[in-house]
């Protein structure tokens, strides 16, 4: 019987499976040496001794990662590319979340124009990979193998995707990164334990491998505490796909539910004193591997596929900043608790001072 050919379908649906892969565990740790340096030179350029906007000064470190992680050789032609539609999809999205999704809004309309012309942006990247016959090892080059595998061109799909990820990437670590910043200046001891910790890290941060990640285990739980305390994604919804009961409610397809993470994380069933900020819970195994209640990424099959790189992010952002910077809040509330859209510090403002 003769093999039917793949449809062009099938080919898109090859490279979204390997954008898939490109964020799982394995692929992160190929490039910790990178997401390390990126951390350190993100410590080393801190301005010291004054008060420091700390989300705008993160998430210029958290976009390079981004692009590096997607372009690698090319990172320079999209760094920060994503930053005017981050914008407007913060700014704008509160205007349009009541209307139908396929009503075009001038709100909605401006956030599909910028979608657009980032997507272009990549595509060109990709363009210029195929005219120059190049083969590189990033997460775009995946995508481009396996569309190219079944003779299809890579295309728009894979510069639409890849500009939405750009855009998801930056945004969480950086409001969660906010957060981590305010509480290593709330918990002066804690950030002297994980500076001492980050000392075993080699000097030169390029060097910086997997095996060295696991072994930052205090720092692992101040990350998952903060998380625990300050979710970015404090609600989610989900739409019923097949009938279930739920707390005694009967739920049909097309039904909406809406969870809170942020909710689940400060309640006392699942964890002991929620409100106080306890990072040594964490060194427990029976917490750190079975809370099902602990959803900071989400669960299951929507589970965000960039969880491990923001992981692995967040963790050598805390190492390197405590590692080298004690950290200070110059007044007693220096941010806004802002919940729309997601959980974010806003208008955080730290000093700090290099440790001797």
């Amino acid at each position: 019987m003769q093999r039917r050919a793949r449809r062009p379908a099938d080919a898109d649906d090859r490279s979204a499976t390997a954008l898939v892969r490109g964020f799982r565990h394995a692929a992160v740790c190929e490039q910790t040496g990178m997401l390390a340096a990126e951390a350190a030179a993100l410590a080393a350029t801190w301005p010291p001794d004054q008060e420091v906007e700390v989300l705008s000064q993160v998430n210029g470190a958290v976009s390079r990662m981004g692009a590096r992680y997607y372009f690698g050789p090319d990172a320079a032609a999209l760094t920060h590319a994503e930053a005017e539609l981050a914008r407007l999809r913060t700014e704008l999205t509160h205007r349009y979340l009541h209307l139908p999704s396929w009503m075009p809004s001038p709100s909605r309309t401006r956030v599909y124009r910028c979608h657009r012309r980032l997507a272009g942006r990549i595509r060109a990247v990709i363009d210029r990979r195929l005219d120059e016959g190049r083969q590189e090892q990033d997460l775009l080059a995946a995508a481009m193998h396996a569309a190219q595998e079944d003779d299809t061109r890579p295309g728009d799909r894979i510069a639409y995707g890849l500009a939405t990820l750009m855009v998801a990437a930056q945004d969480m670590p950086t409001r969660a990164s906010g957060w981590i910043m305010m509480e290593l200046a709330r918990e002066p001891e804690w950030a002297d334990r994980i500076a001492a910790e980050a000392m075993s890290l080699p000097e030169d941060p390029a060097k910086i491998d997997a095996g060295h990640l696991a072994r930052l285990r205090l720092t692992d739980a101040f990350v998952r505490e903060t998380l625990r305390l300050h979710p970015p994604t404090w609600l989610v919804s989900r739409t019923i796909t097949a009938p279930a009961e739920l707390g005694g409610y009967q739920l049909v397809p097309g039904d909406h539910l809406l969870l809170s993470p942020y909710l689940l994380h400060h309640d006392r069933r699942y964890f002991t004193e929620p409100d106080t900020f306890r990072p040594e819970r964490w060194l427990r195994r029976e917490t750190a591997d079975h809370n099902p209640a602990y959803l900071p990424f989400g669960a299951g099959p929507r589970m965000c596929r960039g969880a491990a790189l923001a992981s692995t992010e967040l963790i050598l952002i805390t190492a390197m900043m405590a590692r080298h910077h004690r950290l200070r809040a110059p007044a007693t509330a220096p941010y806004q608790q802002d919940a729309e859209g997601a959980l974010t510090p806003s208008g955080l403002r730290l000093t700090c001072r290099r440790r001797d």
